[in-house]
Protein backbone atom coordinates (compact mmCIF):
# COMPACT_ATOMS: atom_id res chain seq x y z
CA UNK A 1 0.00 0.00 0.00
CA UNK A 2 1.38 3.69 -0.48
CA UNK A 3 1.12 5.51 2.70
CA UNK A 4 2.28 9.12 3.31
CA UNK A 5 2.84 10.06 7.19
CA UNK A 6 3.94 13.68 8.59
CA UNK A 7 4.25 14.35 11.89
CA UNK A 8 7.68 12.90 12.49
CA UNK A 9 8.08 13.24 16.67
CA UNK A 10 8.76 10.81 19.93
CA UNK A 11 5.76 8.69 18.29
CA UNK A 12 5.54 9.15 14.54
CA UNK A 13 8.89 8.23 13.62
CA UNK A 14 8.85 4.85 15.25
CA UNK A 15 5.46 3.97 13.79
CA UNK A 16 6.82 5.31 10.23
CA UNK A 17 9.51 3.34 10.34
CA UNK A 18 7.08 0.20 11.49
CA UNK A 19 4.60 0.85 8.47
CA UNK A 20 8.25 0.81 5.52
CA UNK A 21 9.10 -2.49 7.88
CA UNK A 22 5.31 -3.99 7.01
CA UNK A 23 6.48 -3.54 3.39
CA UNK A 24 4.35 -0.34 2.84
CA UNK A 25 5.52 2.27 0.61
CA UNK A 26 6.42 5.21 2.44
CA UNK A 27 5.87 9.11 1.61
CA UNK A 28 7.04 11.92 4.28
CA UNK A 29 7.10 15.05 4.70
CA UNK A 30 8.57 17.28 7.43
CA UNK A 31 9.88 20.37 8.59
CA UNK A 32 12.89 18.53 10.60
CA UNK A 33 15.99 17.10 8.46
CA UNK A 34 16.72 14.10 10.72
CA UNK A 35 13.42 12.08 10.63
CA UNK A 36 13.23 12.62 6.98
CA UNK A 37 16.85 11.50 6.09
CA UNK A 38 16.63 8.36 8.82
CA UNK A 39 13.55 7.07 6.83
CA UNK A 40 14.92 8.17 3.28
CA UNK A 41 17.59 5.65 4.28
CA UNK A 42 15.03 3.46 5.38
CA UNK A 43 13.47 3.25 1.65
CA UNK A 44 10.76 6.37 2.29
CA UNK A 45 9.95 9.12 -0.84
CA UNK A 46 10.94 12.65 0.37
CA UNK A 47 7.97 15.09 -0.46
CA UNK A 48 7.47 18.80 0.49
CA UNK A 49 3.89 19.31 2.04
CA UNK A 50 0.56 17.48 2.53
CA UNK A 51 -0.93 18.21 -0.55
CA UNK A 52 2.41 16.51 -2.88
CA UNK A 53 1.74 13.25 -0.06
CA UNK A 54 -2.03 12.88 -0.73
CA UNK A 55 -1.25 13.15 -4.56
CA UNK A 56 0.49 9.80 -4.23
CA UNK A 57 -0.88 7.85 -1.81
CA UNK A 58 -4.25 5.85 -0.53
CA UNK A 59 -3.68 6.29 3.33
CA UNK A 60 -2.71 9.93 4.70
CA UNK A 61 -1.69 9.77 8.35
CA UNK A 62 -1.18 12.81 10.37
CA UNK A 63 0.66 12.56 14.23
CA UNK A 64 1.03 16.46 14.59
CA UNK A 65 0.24 17.81 18.19
CA UNK A 66 -2.55 21.07 18.12
CA UNK A 67 -5.76 21.52 16.81
CA UNK A 68 -4.06 24.21 14.69
CA UNK A 69 -1.77 21.98 12.98
CA UNK A 70 -4.14 19.34 12.08
CA UNK A 71 -6.38 21.50 10.13
CA UNK A 72 -3.43 22.85 8.47
CA UNK A 73 -2.27 19.36 7.40
CA UNK A 74 -5.73 18.42 6.25
CA UNK A 75 -7.31 21.35 5.33
CA UNK A 76 -4.65 23.98 4.62
CA UNK A 77 -3.39 25.97 1.15
CA UNK A 78 -0.48 23.23 0.64
CA UNK A 79 -3.17 20.63 2.50
CA UNK A 80 -3.94 17.19 2.34
CA UNK A 81 -7.72 18.39 0.65
CA UNK A 82 -5.96 20.34 -2.24
CA UNK A 83 -4.72 17.35 -3.55
CA UNK A 84 -6.96 15.56 -6.71
CA UNK A 85 -6.85 12.35 -5.05
CA UNK A 86 -10.63 11.48 -4.38
CA UNK A 87 -10.23 7.80 -3.21
CA UNK A 88 -8.18 8.88 -0.39
CA UNK A 89 -8.39 7.80 3.34
CA UNK A 90 -6.74 10.57 5.98
CA UNK A 91 -6.10 9.24 9.09
CA UNK A 92 -5.19 12.07 12.45
CA UNK A 93 -3.36 10.05 15.02
CA UNK A 94 -3.54 13.30 17.20
CA UNK A 95 -4.98 14.12 20.65
CA UNK A 96 -7.60 16.99 19.35
CA UNK A 97 -11.24 18.03 20.52
CA UNK A 98 -13.63 16.25 18.87
CA UNK A 99 -15.29 19.93 17.16
CA UNK A 100 -12.38 20.01 15.31
CA UNK A 101 -12.45 16.52 14.17
CA UNK A 102 -16.00 16.86 12.78
CA UNK A 103 -15.06 20.13 10.71
CA UNK A 104 -12.07 18.04 9.19
CA UNK A 105 -14.06 15.29 8.43
CA UNK A 106 -16.71 17.32 6.90
CA UNK A 107 -14.58 19.05 4.65
CA UNK A 108 -12.77 16.10 3.43
CA UNK A 109 -15.89 14.61 3.18
CA UNK A 110 -17.50 17.23 0.89
CA UNK A 111 -14.59 16.36 -1.78
CA UNK A 112 -15.10 13.09 -1.59
CA UNK A 113 -12.15 11.85 0.75
CA UNK A 114 -12.55 9.83 3.99
CA UNK A 115 -11.62 10.88 7.19
CA UNK A 116 -10.38 8.98 10.79
CA UNK A 117 -10.02 10.24 13.67
CA UNK A 118 -7.55 7.70 15.60
CA UNK A 119 -5.64 8.64 18.71
CA UNK A 120 -3.35 6.48 20.32
CA UNK A 121 -2.37 5.90 23.50
CA UNK A 122 0.94 4.18 24.96
CA UNK A 123 3.66 7.07 24.80
CA UNK A 124 7.06 6.32 22.66
CA UNK A 125 7.75 3.52 24.03
CA UNK A 126 4.32 1.87 23.25
CA UNK A 127 5.35 3.28 19.29
CA UNK A 128 8.53 1.61 19.62
CA UNK A 129 7.00 -1.49 21.03
CA UNK A 130 4.18 -1.47 18.55
CA UNK A 131 1.73 -1.96 21.79
CA UNK A 132 -0.11 1.32 21.12
CA UNK A 133 -3.92 1.39 21.49
CA UNK A 134 -6.03 2.82 18.58
CA UNK A 135 -8.91 4.77 19.44
CA UNK A 136 -10.86 5.59 16.40
CA UNK A 137 -14.17 7.54 15.37
CA UNK A 138 -15.12 7.42 11.68
CA UNK A 139 -17.24 4.83 9.32
CA UNK A 140 -17.05 1.63 9.53
CA UNK A 141 -15.99 1.25 5.88
CA UNK A 142 -12.91 3.30 6.58
CA UNK A 143 -11.89 1.72 9.52
CA UNK A 144 -11.75 -1.78 7.91
CA UNK A 145 -9.51 -0.20 5.08
CA UNK A 146 -6.73 0.95 7.48
CA UNK A 147 -6.79 -1.84 10.01
CA UNK A 148 -3.99 -3.46 8.08
CA UNK A 149 -1.88 -0.20 9.15
CA UNK A 150 -3.25 -0.28 12.58
CA UNK A 151 -2.25 -3.53 12.83
CA UNK A 152 1.50 -2.51 12.62
CA UNK A 153 1.66 0.00 15.02
CA UNK A 154 -0.73 -1.45 18.05
CA UNK A 155 -2.10 -3.66 20.03
CA UNK A 156 -5.58 -3.26 19.83
CA UNK A 157 -7.95 -0.81 17.78
CA UNK A 158 -11.29 0.42 19.62
CA UNK A 159 -13.94 1.76 17.05
CA UNK A 160 -15.94 4.34 19.32
CA UNK A 161 -18.42 5.32 16.97
CA UNK A 162 -18.48 7.92 14.25
CA UNK A 163 -15.90 10.68 13.70
CA UNK A 164 -15.31 12.84 16.51
CA UNK A 165 -15.47 9.60 18.76
CA UNK A 166 -12.44 8.55 18.91
CA UNK A 167 -11.09 11.98 20.23
CA UNK A 168 -13.55 12.23 22.60
CA UNK A 169 -13.02 8.72 24.09
CA UNK A 170 -9.34 9.93 23.98
CA UNK A 171 -9.70 13.09 25.98
CA UNK A 172 -11.57 10.86 28.91
CA UNK A 173 -8.16 8.80 29.00
CA UNK A 174 -5.96 11.52 29.35
CA UNK A 175 -7.65 13.61 31.52
CA UNK A 176 -7.55 11.22 34.31
CA UNK A 177 -3.87 9.92 33.75
CA UNK A 178 -2.60 13.84 33.54
CA UNK A 179 -4.87 15.12 36.60
CA UNK A 180 -3.78 11.71 38.15
CA UNK A 181 0.61 12.66 37.84
CA UNK A 182 -0.60 16.34 39.68
CA UNK A 183 -2.25 14.58 42.32
CA UNK A 184 0.47 12.27 43.09
CA UNK A 185 3.08 14.54 42.67
CA UNK A 186 1.22 16.29 45.63
CA UNK A 187 0.61 13.52 47.32
CA UNK A 188 4.89 12.53 47.42
CA UNK A 189 5.62 16.15 48.26
CA UNK A 190 3.16 15.42 51.48
CA UNK A 191 4.40 12.79 52.46
CA UNK A 192 8.39 13.62 51.99
CA UNK A 193 7.48 17.08 53.84
CA UNK A 194 6.19 15.09 56.42
CA UNK A 195 9.15 13.30 57.27
CA UNK A 196 8.74 9.94 55.03
CA UNK A 197 11.29 8.62 52.98
CA UNK A 198 10.36 8.68 49.20
CA UNK A 199 11.07 4.97 48.22
CA UNK A 200 8.95 4.02 51.24
CA UNK A 201 6.11 6.00 50.51
CA UNK A 202 6.11 4.42 46.62
CA UNK A 203 6.42 1.36 48.01
CA UNK A 204 3.09 1.82 50.15
CA UNK A 205 1.27 3.30 47.48
CA UNK A 206 2.05 0.80 45.03
CA UNK A 207 1.01 -2.04 47.09
CA UNK A 208 -2.12 -0.29 48.02
CA UNK A 209 -5.58 1.48 46.73
CA UNK A 210 -3.49 4.16 45.57
CA UNK A 211 -1.52 2.01 42.68
CA UNK A 212 -2.32 2.31 39.78
CA UNK A 213 -0.19 2.58 35.97
CA UNK A 214 0.30 6.47 36.32
CA UNK A 215 2.00 5.91 39.93
CA UNK A 216 4.43 3.17 38.17
CA UNK A 217 4.80 5.64 35.14
CA UNK A 218 5.56 8.97 37.26
CA UNK A 219 7.37 7.77 40.72
CA UNK A 220 9.96 5.46 40.15
CA UNK A 221 11.13 6.78 36.41
CA UNK A 222 10.39 10.25 37.08
CA UNK A 223 9.92 11.55 40.88
CA UNK A 224 12.68 9.14 42.57
CA UNK A 225 14.99 9.59 39.58
CA UNK A 226 14.63 13.43 39.16
CA UNK A 227 14.23 12.67 35.36
CA UNK A 228 12.40 15.08 33.85
CA UNK A 229 13.98 14.23 30.16
CA UNK A 230 10.69 14.54 28.00
CA UNK A 231 8.42 11.72 27.07
CA UNK A 232 5.47 13.57 27.47
CA UNK A 233 6.25 17.02 26.70
CA UNK A 234 4.23 19.80 29.08
CA UNK A 235 3.08 21.68 26.64
CA UNK A 236 1.57 18.46 24.94
CA UNK A 237 -0.29 17.68 28.92
CA UNK A 238 -1.85 21.36 28.94
CA UNK A 239 -3.01 21.11 25.02
CA UNK A 240 -4.48 17.85 25.94
CA UNK A 241 -6.32 19.61 29.41
CA UNK A 242 -7.27 22.36 27.68
CA UNK A 243 -9.31 20.56 24.45
CA UNK A 244 -11.39 18.25 27.18
CA UNK A 245 -12.18 21.37 29.35
CA UNK A 246 -13.18 22.99 26.67
CA UNK A 247 -15.36 20.17 24.96
CA UNK A 248 -17.22 20.05 28.53
CA UNK A 249 -17.86 23.65 29.11
CA UNK A 250 -19.28 23.07 25.24
CA UNK A 251 -21.28 20.00 25.84
CA UNK A 252 -22.49 21.71 29.89
CA UNK A 253 -20.10 19.03 31.93
CA UNK A 254 -18.71 20.47 35.04
CA UNK A 255 -15.07 19.59 35.29
CA UNK A 256 -13.50 20.67 38.06
CA UNK A 257 -10.81 18.48 39.07
CA UNK A 258 -9.22 18.86 35.57
CA UNK A 259 -9.33 22.74 35.74
CA UNK A 260 -7.24 22.45 38.86
CA UNK A 261 -4.45 20.44 37.41
CA UNK A 262 -4.73 22.26 34.20
CA UNK A 263 -3.15 25.27 36.30
CA UNK A 264 -0.70 23.62 38.04
CA UNK A 265 0.97 22.39 34.70
CA UNK A 266 0.26 25.71 33.34
CA UNK A 267 1.88 27.29 36.10
CA UNK A 268 5.19 24.83 36.03
CA UNK A 269 5.61 25.43 31.97
CA UNK A 270 4.94 29.26 33.25
CA UNK A 271 7.93 28.58 35.70
CA UNK A 272 9.99 27.35 33.21
CA UNK A 273 9.82 23.76 33.59
CA UNK A 274 9.38 22.76 30.12
CA UNK A 275 10.29 18.95 29.90
CA UNK A 276 8.39 15.84 30.85
CA UNK A 277 4.54 15.85 32.70
CA UNK A 278 6.54 15.04 35.64
CA UNK A 279 7.61 18.41 35.61
CA UNK A 280 4.84 19.22 37.38
CA UNK A 281 6.16 18.43 40.78
CA UNK A 282 9.12 21.07 40.64
CA UNK A 283 6.47 24.25 41.72
CA UNK A 284 4.82 22.13 44.64
CA UNK A 285 8.49 20.77 45.92
CA UNK A 286 9.62 24.58 45.79
CA UNK A 287 6.63 25.68 47.74
CA UNK A 288 7.28 22.93 50.26
CA UNK A 289 10.81 23.11 50.31
CA UNK A 290 11.19 19.30 49.74
CA UNK A 291 12.89 17.38 47.17
CA UNK A 292 11.49 14.04 46.21
CA UNK A 293 14.16 11.59 45.22
CA UNK A 294 17.67 12.41 44.50
CA UNK A 295 19.32 12.39 40.83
Amino acid sequence: MRVGFVGLGLMGLPMARHLIAGGHQLFVASSSSQPLEILAAAGATVCATPREIADQVDVFFSCRVTPEQSRETFLGADGAIQAGNRELLCVDLSTIDPETSKAIGQALADRGMGFLDAPISGGPDGAAAKTLSIIVGGASADVDRAQPLFDLLGKKTFHMGPIGAGVAAKLCNNMITITTHALLAEAMVLGVKAGIDAHRLYEVLSASSASSRSLERVVPHHFLKRNFEPAVMMATVVKDLECAVDTGRKLGVRLLLPNVALQCFVEAAGLGHSGDIASVILPMEAIAGVKVGTS
